[in-house]
């Protein structure tokens, strides 16, 4: 599996250090992914930003990557939220001695880098209505979100692909990126009102409990929705596949809303 060609010439270096380490780990994903190949991705969005979940591992790491100043993303690229809110810090009560300051040595780690410091686990709020490609996101409801509303298509990504992602422009080929592996693993009717936002989260929430070890599912539920009310308001859209992301959910069908399903269905609709 050959590497493009501007994938191998970071890998060699002429891009800088940067690039270089992170072109090595996007090689090191594909081949534990088994991927068939790499694929151009559009945008990245990273996790990985509390120092209390990444600890003085990742400050070490950023600051390892971001140093030398060569190293900037290929892609636009925004950040997921950070550990606390700066302007309630004393209400949060977070036992971390030095937290704040070695928090914002992430968060501007990550900014030397290029990528912009939205600090939010919605990156699709931003408008990517008319977007379309690959994009590796490191956020579950987003990934759900995205997939299914829209025509970027991602992978539940780690931290650290999204971020190898975003500095190379490139991803292993894998997974939901295959229009094969995109087919629903469920169908479920909705023959219940919906009249209220929280309906849709309990809806999502209910989809993910029904799922059973022992089913095959290695991509997580992907549902297929029928009997869904005509209208659907973007803040009902996101409190649908945020639940269902909860449970491992990539991507969902809602019938009259998003994309049909590569299905073939009979007459009586099964």
């Amino acid at each position: 599996m050959e590497p493009p060609k501007r994938l191998l010439d970071q890998l060699a270096g002429t891009e800088g250090n940067t690039r270089q380490k992170a072109a090595r780990l996007v090689v090191d994903l594909a081949d534990t992914a088994k991927a068939d190949g790499y694929i151009s991705a559009v945008h990245a969005h990273v996790s990985g930003v509390s120092v209390i979940t990444g600890g003085h591992g990742l400050r070490r790491f950023l600051q390892d990557l971001s140093a030398d100043g060569d190293g900037h993303v290929a892609i636009p690229t925004t950040l997921n939220s950070a550990g606390c809110d700066r302007e309630k810090m004393e209400e949060m009560d977070i036992e971390w001695p030095d937290f704040l300051e070695q928090q914002f040595e992430i968060v501007q780690a990550y900014e030397r880098l290029g990528i912009d410091a939205t600090l939010s686990c919605t990156p699709y709020d931003r408008g990517i209505d008319d977007e379309s490609g690959i994009a590796t996101w490191a956020e579950s409801n987003a990934v759900c979100f995205s997939n299914t509303w829209t025509s970027l298509i991602t992978n539940r990504e780690s931290g650290l692909s999204a971020l190898a992602t975003a500095l190379t422009g490139f991803a292993p080929r894998w997974g939901l990126h295959l229009e094969s592996n995109r087919v629903p693993n469920m169908r479920v009717h909705v023959a219940c009102e919906m009249q209220h936002l929280s309906d849709w989260s309990v809806l999502g929430d209910w989809i993910g409990k029904q799922v059973r070890p022992d089913w095959s599912m290695p991509f997580g539920p992907m549902p297929y929705l029928t009997g869904l009310p005509a209208h659907m308001s973007f803040a009902s859209k996101k409190a649908l596949t945020a639940a269902a992301a909860n449970y491992g959910c990539a991507m969902l069908w809602a019938e009259g809303h998003s994309a049909p399903p590569p299905l073939e269905i009979d007459d009586t609709g099964a």
